[in-house]
């Protein structure tokens, strides 16, 4: 039983380097094509900062269905 506890010990292992050397490589390479398209094809924003779009107004109610709305949520939270 020893030896097959041995076996199993070594298994785990090679299982685990295999895992942590493929890791690294993903790692490296992409690394390394980060690089590739910084260099060759830098990000570019016309001199400016980039600005995020303004948001859209929230569209108007009309006060009939704000009223309903407001009524729903008045009974709901009466119920619990």
């Amino acid at each position: 039983m020893n030896d097959l506890l041995a076996q199993g010990v070594q298994l785990m292992v090679l299982g685990m380097g295999v895992v942590l050397a493929f890791l690294l490589i993903l790692v490296a390479v992409m690394t390394g094509l980060s690089a590739l398209v910084q260099r060759f094809a830098p990000e570019t924003t016309g001199g400016k900062p980039a600005t995020a779009p303004a948001p859209e107004p929230a569209p108007q109610v009309s006060p009939h269905i704000r009223a309903a709305i407001q009524d729903a949520i008045r009974q709901h939270r009466a119920q619990r």
